[in-house]
């Protein structure tokens, strides 16, 4: 257990100077480092010292690269005071740099209104606040897919029959689908058009087609599809459109 005592070495920073850093925005680095150099002056009874970027690095678990990155921008700041290879902190808080009203950072750029700097790792803000989302998820909309068991619960017994039909059409031109391109098939169909009845026809204009996917319905769709007045075998206008298309939709 820590018991760490006054009489073994303690840091005299005045009250004042404590206020003027309580209302000061650093950075975790920045504040870091200027605890060592409150360390290795003040707490040697000193107003300045030689201190490496090695030393601070060590005392902070800040790696070597960023220390130097972090005193100049606190010398910056004008919050420590280079002499040569010494530093000192500079204890007239008046010439501290202030950042200016709606700067969130000593890069200087304000932020356009409303927006908010989001932590690292969070893609979006939420009403109650920033929280991380799951590893992979970039947003908290999740993607609809549709599977065998849309079909048995939201679909009507006639598009049931129909997707019935649809495979076994599969099956009999020995283009069988597994599950997954079931799923993906679904998927396509449903972009294609959210209503059922269209969906239907989609699925009837690839049955009679024998085609191994699904296709915008030739000339449209108005309530009632238009292969229904075509004599058996005739060819409607653009039959062939979707036939080089087959291989490439071949799930």
């Amino acid at each position: 257990m820590a018991n760490p005592q006054r009489e073994n070495g303690h840091v005299d920073i005045a009250n004042e100077i404590a206020e003027a850093l309580a209302k000061t925005h650093l950075s975790s680095y920045e504040s870091q480092v200027l605890w060592v150099i409150f360390r290795k002056t003040y707490g040697w009874h000193k107003k300045e010292d030689w201190i490496t970027n090695t030393q601070i690095s060590d005392m902070t678990g800040i790696a070597v690269a960023h220390i130097s990155r972090t005193i100049k921008m606190l010398v910056k700041k004008n919050m420590i005071l280079k002499n040569g290879k010494k530093l000192a902190f500079q204890k007239d808080y008046d010439q501290w740099e202030k950042l200016p009203k709606g700067v969130t950072s000593h890069h200087k750029k304000k932020l356009p209104k409303g927006v908010t700097k989001l932590p690292k790792g969070v893609t979006k803000t939420t009403k109650g606040g920033n929280k991380k989302l799951p590893k992979g998820v970039t947003t908290k909309e999740t993607k609809e897919t549709y599977t065998k068991e849309t079909i048995t619960k939201e679909k009507g017994d006639i598009f049931k029959k129909t997707w019935k039909d649809f495979k076994f059409m599969r099956k009999k031109i020995r283009k069988p689908m597994t599950e997954r391109a079931e799923e993906l098939l679904l998927n396509k169909l449903f972009k294609l058009s959210d209503n059922e009845e269209e969906q239907i026809a989609i699925l009837n204009q690839s049955i009679m087609n024998s085609w191994l996917g699904v296709f915008p319905l030739r000339g449209g769709y108005n309530g009632k599809n238009r292969q229904d007045n075509q004599r058996p075998g005739s060819k409607g206008p653009g039959e062939d459109k979707y036939k080089h298309l087959e291989e490439t939709y071949e799930v």
